[in-house]
């Protein structure tokens, strides 16, 4: 019973509040002075648990400072020997030991006298530690202290397993099933966040590009559906890789239209990066592997070229009108900017002017 009531009590809440809620609990279940999350990271993670880092990641307690983001190597403490050897660990008594390590004890404000640690588990993996500590509690940790911390592990590493896959479920509900971008439903939503947030302020920007894939359809015409999906799932790639050193959000529209979302960018700035995208697609030697049985490797190179039309906030947003209608307005600048783009031959980068209606050509630039 007291399991569902700790899911039920932290469902629904902020990930930063929902771990410092969990670590809380533990002190619930386990009377102790202070308690310690620690997790290890998942991308640099060794098969070897010794050779990895820990980071505190919620604290609770009598603790002089919550230490959130402090590194613990396994080999310095209490938590990293529970985490290292995957088994609940007990310390009355630890004299020399520490809970953490010789810095990261700090944080008690004097030295820890028993340590209570019990390894965190995800999706079988060990993946972090929980330790509970006291400083002046003579007794210790006793039998039934273990076997609550036993259970309140299981409990813990059940609630993160259904924080993650809570994430991920709503994480595939965000992108694109084809090229793995973000989805237009998500692009709407994050546009009118950034919008409410420009709003309030006079300092920062925003720009916003529409693309469009040229010739797409004759390439689907000319080798099939199945080229183009491919073809698409390139063009992601191509969007992310000259994203990649800037604030952005690309999203696939629908059909061959991408967005993105620049943020802190200016329209010359984001005049030069749709420059940079369209460039490369123009420069990208598409399907140069078989695709399936029986499909030879196309090699197409200048056949699939990008249109892009550019609005920023700040030039194509009416100041004190609602950030729900100047989120269209950048929507429709924008669109009329590509619109522009295909009439002036495709293949180029158009910048949306400050007047009503499609800009005019004269806004074609850096074409190389």
């Amino acid at each position: 019973m007291e399991r569902h009531r700790l899911l039920d009590e932290t469902s629904g809440i902020a990930p930063e509040r929902f771990l410092v809620t969990l670590v809380k609990k533990a002190l619930d279940f386990v009377p102790a002075e202070a308690a310690v999350l620690l997790l290890d990271d998942p991308v640099a993670k060794e098969e070897d648990r010794s050779r990895n880092e820990l980071t505190v990641i919620a604290s609770a307690g009598d603790i002089r400072d919550p230490a959130v983001g402090t590194r613990v190597r396994p080999v310095d403490g209490i938590a990293g020997f529970t985490y290292a050897r995957g088994e609940q660990t007990a310390v009355n008594e630890i004299k020399g030991a520490r809970a953490l390590s010789r810095e990261a004890d700090e944080v008690f404000g004097s030295p820890v006298r028993n340590a209570l640690g019990v390894p965190v588990v995800i999706e079988s993996h060990v993946c972090g530690s929980l330790v509970l500590v006291n400083r002046i509690e003579p007794a210790g940790f006793d039998a039934l202290d273990e076997r609550l911390m036993a259970l309140f592990g299981e409990t813990l590493s059940l609630a993160l397993q259904n924080l993650l896959d809570e994430r991920r479920a709503r994480e595939v509900a965000r992108r694109d099933s084809l090229t793995a971008l973000y989805n237009d439903r998500y692009f709407h939503k994050k546009l009118r966040q950034e919008i409410d947030r420009l709003s309030q302020t006079p300092d920062g920007d925003l720009t916003l590009l529409f693309l469009d894939c040229d010739h797409l359809k004759a390439v689907n015409d000319e080798h099939g559906h199945l080229a183009g999906s491919q073809i698409l799932r390139e063009v992601a790639f191509i969007l992310q890789r000259q994203l990649a050193q800037t604030t952005s959000l690309p999203c696939r529209y629908g059909g061959d239209e991408f967005t993105v979302i620049l943020v802190d960018c200016e329209l010359a700035r984001g005049m030069e990066i749709g420059e940079r995208i369209r460039a490369a697609i123009a420069d990208w030697t598409f399907l140069p592997m078989a695709i399936g049985p029986g499909e030879p490797a196309l090699n197409l190179k200048g056949v699939i070229t990008m249109s892009i039309g550019v609005a920023s906030f700040r030039r194509h947003c009416t100041p004190g009108r609602p950030p729900s209608e100047q989120k269209n307005e950048i929507l429709k600048k924008a669109d009329a900017a590509l619109y522009a783009a295909k009439e002036a031959g495709k293949d180029c980068v158009v910048a949306a002017g400050r007047q009503s209606g499609p800009p005019s050509i004269s806004n074609v630039v850096l074409k190389s």
